[in-house]
């Protein structure tokens, strides 16, 4: 219990660098959408070319779906994090991508089937998957600050920042997106399914 609250603790002192991170994130959604919708033929492409990268993992048995989609999101959060420390240039880039995609493809999607089946195959997991993401990319920015102000001189703790920001990818950010692959896996897309036009 003592250690969990040390986690709040820790997400607390960080609250800045996850707002900033949530901030870009709601940018890049509005971006995506005001994309797809001036260029639609471009939102249709990239869905087809999302299909044929992706389209390969239906095929699979479900345990190895969500084997690769855990795998998948845990690396590009470490990732987020780890390569925070270039000044938070990376979490910011990749939290971006993620809402331009995200908001691209839903906007395709929600006008084949219907906005209800698009939030439906999102929110089951992605209430989980999404604040994990954040985090990660929050942490990241926070490293990269902290890079940035011992190249001026103020006396920081890269290692000690660090160490705190794995160890809560480790403890809290990974067993999350386990999770979170579980329920896109198996419940999502029966809960998607009831909605399907």
């Amino acid at each position: 219990m003592k250690l969990y609250r040390k986690d709040l603790e820790y997400v607390y002192s960080i609250r800045k660098y996850i707002i900033a991170v949530c901030w870009v994130f709601i940018l890049s959604i509005v971006i995506g959408l005001i994309v797809s919708f001036n260029n639609p033929g471009l939102s249709e492409n990239y869905l087809e070319s999302f299909k044929t990268s992706f389209g390969w993992i239906k095929s699979l048995d479900p345990i190895v779906i969500m084997a690769v989609i855990f795998l998948n999101n845990a690396l590009k959060s470490l990732i987020a994090i780890v390569l925070g420390l270039g000044f938070g240039i990376i979490p910011i880039l990749f939290i971006a991508g993620n809402g331009v995609v995200l908001s691209i493809l839903a906007d395709i999607v929600s006008k084949e089937h219907s906005a209800i089946f698009v939030i439906a195959a999102i929110l089951p997991h992605g209430i989980i998957e999404v604040p994990m993401v954040i985090i990660s990319a929050g942490i990241g920015l926070r490293l990269g600050h902290v890079v940035f102000l011992s190249l001026k001189g103020v006396k920081t703790d890269i290692g000690s920042e660090l160490r705190t920001g794995v160890g809560f990818y480790m403890r809290i950010i990974l067993p999350l997106l386990f999770v979170a692959a579980m329920v896109e896996t198996f419940v999502t897309p029966l809960v998607a399914f009831r909605f399907m036009t």
